[in-house]
């Protein structure tokens, strides 16, 4: 592959890209490298990684899309009122649990706390809050918190040097940013999705996890290219057959199943959109030769 075409358009539009790495059947195809690799904040590519932990705890059988966030945690069922009662994992991953604006919680009491304006499942508000639930909700069923279960379950087989990951002052790993991940990370972890969640011959997640995770669970009402096709579990879907992790600078894990391939993408600029549109414009028809 030839990956001049996309440096020269991410040259030609001065946007601050890091680090992208493209694989195709497995295999590295191309890599550029604008600064040397390091770690740094994936920002919203976090709740992709925490939709994966929510879906091992599903396969155990510790959590399902109904379960409430009352149940698993009751501190909060006192003075419910009716919307917050009703609250299920799957609002919170669909982003639909009612509340009106985004928000960065410190702690799931706090997330709990922010009203909830619409009936859940009613409306699509983007929001970090929602993600910090699920990972407490996590952390509760599971007896652990994300990133450390995380550990032995997915970054280190997919080696993935122990990350840095925030944890909030009760106990949680912060659902919505702050995992630090370099390029080569965001690559393997894409790999592992397109594989349907098998790495070397095990499954780490089930295949059905992933596939409703990429595609649409509900609505958006956006209307920007790549974010008015609905929203999945933590994953947006995307044009051309594919899904992604997105993070809010320009950090891309895009997952090609119809040419079998990866997009793996750091970057560090404020104008994400553009750098996702070079990857159609001069990525993809290579990968259809």
């Amino acid at each position: 592959m030839n990956i001049d075409p996309f440096v020269r358009s991410l040259a030609k539009q001065k946007l601050n890209s890091e680090g992208i790495i493209v694989l195709r059947h497995g295999k590295k195809i191309a890599e550029y490298r604008w600064i040397p690799e390091a770690p740094r904040n994936s920002f919203s590519v976090t709740k992709s990684f925490i939709s994966i932990a929510i879906g091992m705890a599903i396969d155990r059988g510790k959590l399902s899309l109904d379960s409430r966030l009352v149940d698993v945690l009751p501190e909060f069922a006192r003075g419910a009122g009716k919307r917050l009662s009703a609250l299920t994992l799957e609002h919170l991953l669909t982003m639909t649990r009612g509340h009106a604006a985004f928000s960065r919680p410190a702690t799931a009491a706090e997330s709990a706390a922010q009203p909830l304006k619409y009936r859940p499942g009613s409306r699509f508000v983007y929001d970090n809050g929602s993600a910090f639930l699920a990972s407490a909700m996590f952390t509760r069923s599971m007896g652990i918190n994300a990133r450390d279960f995380l550990l032995d379950a997915l970054f280190r087989p997919l080696g993935i040097a122990d990350p840095e990951w925030p944890q909030s002052p009760d106990g949680h790993s912060n659902g919505g940013t702050g995992l630090m991940l370099t390029t080569s990370g965001l690559a393997r972890f894409g790999q592992l999705l397109l594989q349907g969640g098998k790495w070397r011959g095990k499954q780490i997640v089930s295949s059905a996890w992933i596939e409703s995770a990429g595609r649409p669970q509900t609505g958006t009402g956006l209307r920007r290219l790549d974010c008015d096709l609905g929203y999945g579990f933590y994953f947006w879907p995307s044009r051309h057959g594919a899904f992604r992790a997105d993070g809010r600078n320009g950090q891309f894990v895009v997952v090609l199943p119809r040419h079998d391939a990866v997009v793996a993408i750091n970057s560090d600029d404020p104008k994400p959109y553009p750098i996702l549109y070079a990857v159609w414009d001069e990525i993809l028809p290579q990968l259809r030769d």
